[in-house]
């Protein structure tokens, strides 16, 4: 299992609840803590579970990449998904994968073999879920739905190309020579650290690469007849937000987002936001103080093919009388939060008021 500690939101921020790899690991090989995550590498037995339900693509599989099977499928005169013959376990394939690939072409996903998968009691729930998430959206702009059967038997056309397979069993085990030393450094501390290449790619941000593919996906289908909305409660891989008058301005929103769906304008008097480039990892809410971010109860399906930046809150912004930095004017003496920290600190000290 490989990790890019700098797209993981808990390396973002110490107040991250996200568990959701954690959560899902059939193994329990991931642990995660406050401002980092452990992996223990002798654990992993590679099925992707982490891969698929992780909102930025921070972990990925050494032997398989989801983004390139994707192509590979679409090319292809195939229009079966099998852990058996072409794919790792189903839970990989994220809300946005399916989105896309039913979009284009009929895709049956075999879970045939899930109910009774050594990984069934972690995994299969979430394949289920994530279906019926990907249909529910499929449906609401005009596309096939994806197809889950259970199939009895599967042809093995790609047993050459996928021997690799064979490794992801909780039976079969055993490692390569060539991950062994790694193996052995992860028994013995599994916390992934944060190198300076890391802390760069936090500040840069990014978008996810399924994100960047599930847009240029639609824009090739063309839109729907009608926009729907859809119910935000039913989305696990974007939202739509709200924020209430209880929110200060204090920009940990914005400025912690990876994907920058939430952003500022060059005053900083205006929070903005653009759903579509939402991932839900739930940072935001993490680290508002005052808890002013809500969801908003739809979700505008508009946004999937004509993606627009919204205005959640407007702010006045004057400069600060004693030191002329500019801050969010609610009133009063125009003194910034902190020249006010430290004016009712002198004040205690000199014993006034």
């Amino acid at each position: 299992m490989n990790v890019q500690a700098g797209s993981c939101v808990r390396y973002y921020a110490k107040h991250s609840s996200c568990t959701k790899c954690e959560d899902i690991c059939p193994t329990q090989a991931i642990k995660t803590s406050e401002g980092t995550i452990a992996i223990t590498q002798q654990e992993c037995i590679d099925c992707g579970a982490c891969v698929g339900i992780c909102p930025t693509e921070a972990l990925s599989l050494r032997e398989f990449d989801v983004n390139s099977f994707f192509f590979d499928f679409l090319k292809s005169d195939e229009n079966i998904i099998s852990c058996k013959t072409n794919f790792v376990c189903l839970t990989a394939l994220s809300v946005d994968h399916l989105i896309a690939l039913g979009s284009l072409k009929e895709v049956i996903l075999d879970i045939g073999h899930c109910k009774e998968c050594d990984i069934a009691g972690s995994c299969y729930d979430r394949i289920q879920d994530s279906i019926n998430e990907a249909n529910y959206v499929l449906e609401a702009i005009d596309q096939n739905p994806i197809k889950a059967e259970e199939l009895a038997q599967v042809a093995d056309k790609t047993a050459n190309r996928r021997k690799f397979f064979s490794l992801f069993t909780l039976k079969g085990a055993l490692q390569t020579k060539q991950n062994f030393d790694e193996n052995l450094a992860s028994l013995e501390d599994p916390s992934v650290s944060l190198d300076l290449q890391d802390i760069a790619a936090i500040r840069q941000k990014s978008i996810p690469n399924r994100r960047k593919l599930l847009y240029t996906i639609l824009q090739k289908i063309g839109k729907p007849s009608i926009y729907k909305y859809l119910e935000n409660e039913y989305l696990s891989f974007t939202s739509n937000k709200t924020i209430d008058d209880s929110c200060d301005n204090c920009s940990m929103c914005y400025r912690i987002c990876p994907t920058e769906a939430l952003s500022s304008d060059a005053k900083g008097s205006k929070i903005l936001f653009d759903p579509f480039l939402c991932v839900r990892c739930h940072l935001c809410h993490d680290v508002c103080e005052k808890d002013s971010i809500k969801l908003a109860q739809f979700y505008d399906t508009k946004e999937f093919f004509e993606p627009s930046i919204k205005i959640l809150a407007k702010f006045t912004i004057a400069r600060c009388e004693d030191c002329g930095m500019p801050f969010s004017y609610f009133g009063g003496e125009k003194l910034c939060p902190r020249c006010k920290i430290e004016d009712e600190e002198a004040k205690r000290l000199w014993g006034i008021g």
